[in-house]
């Protein structure tokens, strides 16, 4: 690191940290303002900020560690999320914003009421602001030490501080990384301010600035690593010559070959059938129902879709095969990102890539925090401990609650010496709920018992299934959702509805599908049908096409398979021509765009 280089780390931190103060007045006008921005993002700020907010410090790390371990095609790993997004552009990004509430939670008793449907919002709440994005948190900060110290030399004064804490505490010799946590410490820090103070709002603005930011300088990474060895010819001749002609077009290649040991044809199609179940609620739906209007909401997931799948990753999959060269034998293959950004970039590239990967930190610390505090003041403080809260209360709260998040996650990471086992079982449980939180959309039936016997049950055989056999985890997912699946579908029937006050009011609101909604619509004539048609149906199907073949494209391009990206793209527009004729064109046009 040269003097240059923190010159831009250092701009980069002030010019976020300044952008973020801009709000703090407009945030502070009430909770509506700190949490959703007023319901007033266009899709493009909100777009980009959930892409910001899924560019981790991690990901390019863990991509990195997937291609040099499994090839292309072990991003099969996450691109099944396609599926699950072209299902929100056509149903559940309007239905988002017309539910008009701050936190997926507020959802559960909006659609349940009654006491089950309190409780689960309150539980739902604490579990997924406490546990799961806290656990987030923490990985992320793991993460990010792994760049620190590649990238970021200890000073020698530090390390004899280091020494003298070490010997005053009695601690064993090396036990206290003093420069890597305060390193992290600071930039947390630095994240929580400007959440704290500007709220949604400095947080999607300053997201805006990360993404660019970062997308721009991963970019340049990958055309300087390509570079360093001699052009894409050059890069494929060298990983045959390395690892032979098989493996090298195992790598190369974009779906896992057939006799796949790591990804067999089985496994591949649990993958694309089972694992995206789900509505894309969380920080997403909080984008969604923060926009302006449901045309900014489907919009939003429209342009995530395409950033995330077709623009984002593929910097981080060329540079992941150049790390291959550069270091063969590399036992932690992930940390061949930071080592390869370092060996290779100029003075000034460099800090600008560091301060990129700051920048995709940040990001995920600022939403993780105002997520989780959005949580305990919506769906703990003001529905259950102070309902008649003043929206100035509501505010102080929010931001006090933010401060405790972030001290929490900081004590997780520093307790936890790996949270990936952790990180497994939290996935294998959405697997026995993603199917509910699905139908609760789209049929009347389903109750809040029907989610609390699928948390119940997910818990119970996710846990069982990992301590009594030794299945790999895409089987252990088969069995899960085989064997929750009868047992909320059978506690459905077992226990009553939702009142129906309750079920009218909801269905008045959101205007689900009448497909599976049909005794409630009997009961509210004067709300328009929105009927979920085939044709609907084939829209969804054609979205994930458009956005594959888009995918395909981009890829084939960056590895100079010319013939096959232009092919990829004519599919693509082909797909995408028949997703806006069965979604957006119909003749006429109608009150409702679900029909």
């Amino acid at each position: 690191m040269h003097g240059l280089d923190w010159a831009i780390i250092a701009a980069y931190m002030f010019f976020v940290t300044a952008v973020g103060l801009v709000f703090i007045r407009r945030a502070s006008g009430s909770i509506s303002e700190f949490f959703v921005a007023g319901r007033n993002l266009p899709w493009w700020l909100a777009g980009t900020s959930l892409v910001a907010t899924a560019f981790a410090a991690d990901t390019p790390l863990v991509i990195t560690g997937i291609v040099a371990d499994k090839g292309i095609a072990g991003n099969w790993l996450w691109w099944n999320q396609v599926i699950a997004w072209s299902l929100a552009v056509v149903f559940f990004a309007r239905l988002w914003r017309r539910s008009g509430i701050l936190t997926d939670a507020e959802f559960i008793e909006l659609r349940y009421g009654g006491r089950s449907g309190a409780f689960l919002r309150g539980f739902k709440a604490v579990y997924t602001s406490v546990i799961f994005s806290t656990v987030t948190l923490a990985w992320v900060m793991l993460a990010m030490q792994k760049i620190v110290s590649v990238a970021i030399q200890e000073p020698a004064w530090m390390a004899g501080w280091e020494q003298s804490i070490e010997s005053g505490l009695g601690f064993a010799p090396g036990s206290v990384d003093l420069w890597k946590w305060t390193v992290l410490i600071a930039l947390f820090l630095v994240a929580t301010l400007y959440t704290v103070l500007s709220g949604f709002w400095g947080i999607v603005v300053t997201d805006l600035i990360q993404f660019v930011i970062a997308m721009f300088a991963s970019i340049l990474f990958a055309v300087y690593a390509v570079d360093a060895v001699g052009g894409m010819a050059s890069l494929k001749a060298q990983l045959v010559e390395q690892f032979g002609v098989e493996r090298s077009e195992n790598l190369f290649g974009f779906l896992p070959a057939l006799d796949s040991k790591w990804m067999p044809v089985t496994t591949f199609v649990i993958y694309l059938s089972v694992l995206w179940w789900g509505d894309c609620g969380g920080f997403a739906a909080q984008r969604m129902f923060s926009t302006r209007s449901e045309r900014d909401s489907v919009l939003t997931a429209v342009w995530y879709s395409v950033a995330s799948f077709v623009i984002r990753p593929w910097p981080w999959i060329v540079v992941a095969l150049v790390t291959l060269i550069y270091y063969p034998t590399l036992k932690d293959r992930e940390a061949g990102y930071p080592m390869l950004m370092m060996e290779i970039l100029p003075v000034g590239l460099r800090g600008l890539m560091i301060a990129s990967l700051l920048a995709a930190f940040m990001s995920t610390v600022d939403t993780h925090l105002n997520w989780n505090a959005s949580y305990f003041v919506n769906d703990v403080y003001k529905r259950f401990w102070k309902p008649n809260a003043s929206e100035a209360q509501c505010v102080r709260v929010s931001r006090v609650s933010t401060l405790a998040f972030a001290a929490l996650a900081i004590i997780l990471a520093y307790t936890m010496t790996s949270i990936k086992d952790a990180w497994v079982v939290l996935f294998n449980l959405q697997a026995g709920i993603g199917l509910v939180q699905m139908l609760r959309w789209f049929w009347w039936r389903v109750n809040a018992w029907s989610e609390i016997s699928a948390m119940i049950a997910s818990l119970i055989v996710t846990t069982a299934l990992a301590h009594l056999t030794d299945w790999a985890a895409a089987e252990r997912i088969v069995v899960t959702v085989l064997i929750c699946t009868p047992i909320w579908v059978a506690v459905t029937y077992l226990t009553s509805p939702a009142e129906w006050p309750v079920l009218e009011a909801f269905y008045r609101k959101v205007r689900p599908g009448t497909l599976l909604w049909g005794p409630v619509a009997a009961r509210c004539p004067d709300t328009p049908a929105a009927r979920t048609s085939a044709r609907t149906v084939f829209s969804w199907l054609l979205g994930a096409a458009a956005i594959y073949a888009a995918m395909f494209a981009a890829g084939k391009f960056v590895v100079c398979d010319y013939t096959s990206s232009a092919l990829a793209l004519a599919a693509c527009l082909v797909f995408g021509g028949l997703f806006a004729w069965a979604y957006w064109g119909r003749r006429p046009r109608p009150a409702h765009p679900l029909e």
